[in-house]
């Protein structure tokens, strides 16, 4: 019942309207996203359980994950207070970043891509890092 809901809710937000105040650019680009754990680092967050997907469009405040799954191991990447570390493969180099889940949807069966679609909000990234993403951008 809720994804029957969440896909009348998509289709009426392209009736009504986009509500989104920063330009989005239909970018693809490579990443990996795992479960923020501050309590990691080094090799040990190397190793963290991820999934690896691509970018359907990217704004300065947000992005389009399109994953394979919503799920790592028994933890949803869409469950309130979830925070998730993106690594974009950047042409530039790794770009790292943080974000919140705001909404997902499960693609229709007949569209190419397959999977999962998450929007996500930037919540941290380091000054060098937007400095790229943003250079990107334009």
């Amino acid at each position: 019942m809720a994804e029957k809901l969440r896909s009348i809710v998509v289709r009426l937000r392209e009736y009504v309207g986009n509500r989104r105040r920063a330009t989005r650019h239909r970018l693809r680009l490579p990443f990996s996203v795992s479960l923020h754990d501050p309590t990691l680092a080094g090799e040990r967050l190397q190793r963290a359980p991820h999934l690896d997907g691509v970018t359907r469009d990217m704004s300065v405040s947000g992005l389009a994950l399109i994953v394979p799954a919503v799920r790592i191991g028994e933890r949803y990447l869409t469950g309130p207070g979830v925070i998730l570390r993106i690594v974009l493969e950047h042409p530039t180099g790794p770009l790292e970043l943080l974000a919140a889940p705001v909404r997902y949807e499960q693609l229709d069966e007949t569209e190419t891509e397959k999977g999962f679609l998450i929007g996500a909000r930037i919540t941290e990234m380091s000054a060098e890092d937007r400095a790229r993403y943003e250079a990107h951008l334009k």
